[in-house]
Parts: C-alpha cells; structure tokens; sequence
C-alpha cells in the first residue's frame, strides 16, 4: 500500500463518518475531502475546481433549463394530474401502484426532488376528492421512493449518474450512452411499484397509525396554473426535450453542444426567461458533484480503486466471476449508500466497479451500471436523497422508512443480479 493510498483511505474514511453524523451540509464536507487531498498531495489543486468546466457539469446544467421549461408550462403538473381518474381513485392499492411507475418513470427526465414538491399537492387534492378512499400517508413514501429508483432510466436523471459518468471519463474508459441504465432500472422501477402496492402497502397501512397530515389539509390543492400557459410554450418545451434525447441517441453533436441549442431555442422563443432559468438551476448540486469527481479521480489517480478491487478479487478467490462480483457490488453498494450521499458513493464506488471489471475481463459499464442503479436505492432513511427529506411532509417518522425501505432494498439486489446477467453480461 502506497502512501497516497493510505491518505485517500483515511480521507475517505473521515468523508464517510462525517457524513453519518450530518453535522454539516454535503457541500461543506466534499469541499473539506477535496481540500484534504490537495494537502495530502493526492491530486493537483487545479483538480479541485477544474470539474466546473468539465463536459459532466457543463452537460447537467444545459439539461436543467431544458428540464426548467416542463415545470413553468405545466407539463409535469398536468401530466400528474391526470393520473387520479377512474380506477386510480377507486382502490388504493392501484392508486399507489400507478402513482409509484408515474413517478419511477418520470423522475428519469426531471429532478426528483421537484416531482415529489410537485406531487405533495396533487396527491392532497386527490385524497380530498375521494372522499377518504385515498390517503397520502399511503401514497407519498412509495412516490419518493420511486423517484429515488428510478433516477437512472436516463443520464440526466440524477446527479449520482453524472458523477459514475464523471468517473468512467477520468479513467478513460467506455462511458454512459443517454439510456445506458434503463433496461435495469425500469425492471427496478416495476418491482418497486408491485412492492409498495402490495408487502409494502400493508407495511405502511400497519405502522403508519398517525394522522394523515396532509388528508386533513384541506387548502392544499393540485396546481392548476398550467391551464393557463399557452399551448404552444407546452409544445416547444416538450419538443426541444425529446429533440435533443434524438440527437443524444444520434450522437448529432457534442451532448453539451446540444442543450446549448436547446436552451437557445427555449430563450428566444419565449418559453422561459434567461435569468429566471439560469437562477433555477441547482448550484448545491453543481458544487458537490465538482468535488465528488475530485474524490472519484483521487481514489482513481492514487490506486485505490484498484488495491480495493484486487483485494474484493482476493477474497472472492476461484469464484471470482460476473455473478459474484455484481452481487458483491450490489450488496455493498445498497449498503453503503444507506448510510452517505448517493451521489458521493457513486463517485468513489465507480473507480473500483471500473477495476473490478478489468480484474475478470469485462467491460467496465457491465458492472458500473448495476453499481449506480442500486447506489441509487437510498430509501430507508428520510435524509438518504432530498426528495426523500421532502417526503417527510407525510408525517413519516424515521423508523417508516427503514420498516419500508429495508425490505425492498433486500428484495431489489437479487433482481439487480438478474437483470444484469440478462441485459449487461458479455
């Protein structure tokens, strides 16, 4: 072990405990580990900052104000709205089934937390129509939840894709195409819906016996401004989007270049207004994401990844092959991400997925892409992601989210094996 590793080790060590205590924000303690590096000389000090101008960062902030013109035209209110019809309102298990995939799906295009804040009021509106055949206690945890699984349907889904993205480019290997993940995620998506509908459903109606916050909240109402945006705006916005996932998939141009256009096309045609769709986008983000790639290029650049890996290797001996090593990382990733920042576990996990992968003769995204899709399954805590945090409007105390979230979490990694084996195996 070199001393560059021991210092990334014992930096990354601190990172981790000081997230379990969240005595501070994520921003103070990434900034802290990359300060850390840079005195330890483990990376270069223009490395600390160097990521704000990088084709990751860049790349997420064009997609922001792209994603910034469905949330001021209304598409995604109007689209959540029209799911409470019918049926939906009619047997609450199908309510929380449909409401979980709506949410699952959506949350790959869009913030997660945004949807959730949007989904609180429509979800109050809809058990008030019901006339008590809904509750929201029953329906909220299963939204966030979902919008935490299925943020990596595509690459601009969540900022833990973009920081694995970061990593697979600093290490100079294969990257991440636009819908990489969403074969695997998708089947997650679906599990996570028919689990809350059902096991997960009866796990919240048994131990949820508090009062409905948010059923008794009359003046809560579903936002209906959107009916007074103009057709056109809804078009463009919707149309520039799916314009531009084209050209990812073509590989046209340059993705940055891309949602450059697009942001144009928004700009000068109405849609939305420069300053507000510059101030909308998310800078917390932005700033530890930058230093999670710091992290991620540290444990790359110094050889830890790859001292981690051999030693899993090690361990795993003869059995050393696809199966084990993504159940491995399914496990360990599903853990860890518990318990510190998705987005920071992503960056510093995908440096070893990368030489875990090498180590048996694979490509580097069959293993990455299953590390990501379940480093993303932060649920059994309320401060796992923010659009967890944002569910605890519903009233949830700690102990819901780890009586819910535990079980899934378990039931979620042998699918995980599966779906790799089917989709991303050689």
């Amino acid at each position: 072990m070199t001393p560059q590793i021991t210092a990334t080790l014992i930096i990354i060590g601190v990172m981790f405990v000081v997230m379990m205590l969240n005595k501070f924000p994520l921003a103070v303690t990434m900034t802290l580990a990359g300060i850390a590096l840079w005195l330890a000389g483990v990376v270069e000090p223009a490395k600390l900052y160097s990521n704000f101008g990088g084709s990751t960062i860049i790349f997420l902030i064009g997609m922001s104000i792209e994603v910034y013109a469905l949330e001021v035209t209304g598409l995604v209110d109007m689209a959540a709205a029209k799911i409470f019809r019918g049926k939906v309102v009619e047997k609450e298990r199908i309510a929380v089934f449909v409401t979980c995939m709506f949410s699952g799906v959506v949350t790959g295009f869009i913030s997660n937390t945004a949807l959730v804040m949007m989904m609180i009021p429509v979800i109050a509106g809809a058990a008030i129509k019901s006339s008590g055949r809904l509750h929201p206690k029953y329906l909220l945890m299963g939204v966030a939840v979902e919008a935490t699984v299925g943020e990596s349907i595509s690459l601009i889904g969540g900022a833990p894709n973009l920081a694995a993205q970061g990593a697979l480019e600093s290490a100079g290997v294969e990257t991440m195409g636009f819908f990489s993940c969403a074969p695997l995620t998708f089947v997650l998506v679906v599990i996570t819906a028919i689990y809350f509908a059902t096991i997960g459903y009866n796990i919240l109606v048994k131990t949820c016996d508090f009062d409905d916050p948010l059923a008794k909240t009359e003046e809560v109402q579903a936002n209906d401004e959107y009916k007074n945006v103009p057709l056109w705006k809804q078009l463009v916005a919707i149309g520039v989007l799916i314009a531009s996932i084209i050209c990812f998939i073509l590989k046209v141009a340059d993705n940055q270049v891309i949602t450059f256009i697009g942001c144009v096309i928004l700009w000068i045609t109405g849609v939305i207004k420069v300053v507000p769709s510059l101030k909308n986008v998310d800078w917390n983000t932005m700033w530890n994401l930058n230093f999670c790639l710091v992290v991620a290029g540290a444990v790359n650049s110094s050889g830890t990844g790859k001292w981690v890996a051999n030693g899993i290797l090690g361990l795993l001996g003869a059995n050393a092959n696809y199966t084990t090593i993504i159940l491995c990382v399914a496990v360990i990733g599903g853990l860890l991400t518990q318990l510190m920042s998705n987005t920071a576990t992503n960056a510093m996990f995908t440096p070893i997925c990368i030489a875990l992968a090498q180590g048996i003769g694979v490509s580097p995204l069959a293993v990455v892409i299953p590390a990501l899709v379940m480093v993303n399954n932060a649920v059994t805590t309320p401060i796992g992601s923010p659009c967890m945090t944002v569910s605890l409007a519903g009233g949830y105390r700690p102990k819901d989210y780890m009586l819910v979230g535990l079980p899934l979490v378990i039931i979620l990694i042998p699918f995980t094996v599966l779906a790799s084996l089917l989709f991303y195996a050689a």
